[in-house]
């Protein structure tokens, strides 16, 4: 069978899952984080939600959304058309994409990562240094998730390029600290630190964070800044307190394959033990991939020196 056929089968089958996802937001119930904090948040209520207040410039649609219950089916569309999209620069597998665990927690509880995903491939594949960095600043919507991986990228870039990519990511937050005050920061760490809930999601980081912090570094054996993003979302995901499980799929979304969506259900195993905190193990899945990508690195590098 033909790479281009094999292709064409697996965006037939993605469509079709895509299509089952959406139908299943209208029939079932479900957005619970877009009902609970991201459109209050859209809509003026910053402590609502916990992300940075300039999030708010991107969330903005959501203001236009009806209401419950027809918000969430109609940002389900946008989120898996999205993913679809993006899954076409990225050219990874968009069928294995969306049945993966992560994918399925975005759609069932309204999350909004597509954005986070739609900035990190601007920064990633972008030709104009300034359209980077608003991919940059997109991308930091969720700055636990994409904070490290862009710093580590950055480092790849030439220093006569630096001030371009950085002058729109400074502007705008110039701009947030006149549009929401010069404490907004400390004020949106107090309440996003303290206030933010410990749902079962995040269970897998807050499992493993504490020793994960010493991979922080890892990113730098990786040379190019493809992998080094891709490691960057890795770590962090084992690394940070308030990475949820569902946000898995960023790092998917530039890499999946059949074992990874199966290691994305791995922690079933441990539900006849545990439950509703079997998620805890959820790590599984960024710590596989971790080490896959290492040694394929490592054999990279070993056979250029050959």
């Amino acid at each position: 069978m033909e790479l281009s056929r094999i292709q064409k089968i697996s965006w037939v089958a993605a469509i079709g899952a895509a299509l089952g996802l959406i139908a299943a937001s209208f029939h079932l119930p479900g957005g619970d984080d877009l009902y609970r904090y991201y459109l209050p948040f859209a809509q003026g209520c910053l402590d609502c939600g916990y992300v940075p207040y300039f999030a708010q410039w991107f969330l903005a649609p959501l203001r236009i959304l009806p209401t419950y219950p027809l918000a969430w089916p109609i940002w389900t569309i946008f989120s898996v058309t999205g993913v679809l999209a993006l899954a076409y620069f990225t050219k990874v597998n968009p069928f294995l994409l969306l049945i993966s665990f992560p994918m399925l927690g975005q759609v069932w509880l309204g999350q909004v990562d597509v954005l986070i995903a739609l900035g990190l491939v601007i920064f990633l594949f972008g030709k104009h240094p300034y359209l980077r960095g608003m991919g940059m600043i997109v991308a930091l919507t969720k700055p636990q998730l994409t904070i490290l991986p862009l710093l580590f990228c950055l480092l790849l870039e030439s220093p006569r390029l630096l001030p371009k990519l950085l002058l729109i990511p400074a502007l705008a937050l110039i701009a947030s600290l006149f549009v929401y005050g010069f404490d907004w920061i400390p004020h949106w760490l107090k309440n996003s630190t303290a206030g933010l809930p410990v749902h079962v999601w995040r269970l897998a980081s807050l499992n493993v964070w504490r020793g994960g912090i010493f991979l922080t570094p890892l990113p730098l054996f990786f040379r190019g800044k493809r992998e080094r993003l891709i490691s960057g979302l890795l770590v962090s995901a084992l690394a940070t307190p308030f990475y949820g499980v569902y946000s898995y799929l960023v790092f998917l979304l530039f890499e999946v394959k059949w074992w990874h969506v199966l290691l994305s259900y791995a922690w079933l195993i441990w539900f006849v033990f545990w439950q509703e905190t079997a998620m805890r193990m959820g790590w599984l899945l960024p710590l596989g991939m971790l080490i896959q990508f290492v040694y394929v690195e490592w054999r990279t590098q070993n056979a250029l020196k050959e």
